[in-house]
């Protein structure tokens, strides 16, 4: 489906593509998560989380190609070091990991999702052009 004409095609394309970049960057850190903890107590319900941000990632990329907008490929590749370079960190622990990382990485998640909410609220708000119909809402 063609982005209507009443949307400044440029603008949403950059829109989404920055939030794609956030959850591309959140769901490479919510698997890592669901990794390394899965042993642990917040094990099962960190695995339904990360879960269902990878699911919701996929629901992202086909928004954005139902709406005939290229996914920048460079973005993607630049969160996906971003996450990386953000479990690089100083926690005056050497290579072992601080016991406040869980509290911290589950922080960075919360806000990744509420981000999210933002956008698929945004969406919503546009106007008759982004709705029932077009895709967007289903699956």
């Amino acid at each position: 489906m063609p982005v209507p004409s009443s949307i400044d095609r440029r603008v949403l394309r950059t829109y989404l593509a920055d939030h794609l970049t956030g959850a591309t960057a959140g769901r490479a850190r919510a698997q890592k998560m669901k990794q390394w903890y899965g042993d642990t107590e917040i094990g099962p319900e960190l695995a339904v989380v990360a879960d269902e941000i990878d699911e919701e990632h996929r629901h992202l990329e086909g928004v954005i190609d139902r709406l005939g907008l290229r996914q920048p490929v460079v973005l993607r590749a630049v969160a996906r070091a971003g996450e990386a370079a953000g479990r690089l960190k100083t926690n005056g622990r050497g290579l072992m990991r601080s016991p406040m990382t869980p509290l911290l990485e589950i922080e960075l998640l919360r806000g990744a999702v509420n981000a999210k909410q933002g956008l698929w609220q945004t969406l919503a708000d546009c106007g008759e052009a982004l709705r029932p119909g077009d895709g967007i809402h289903e699956g």
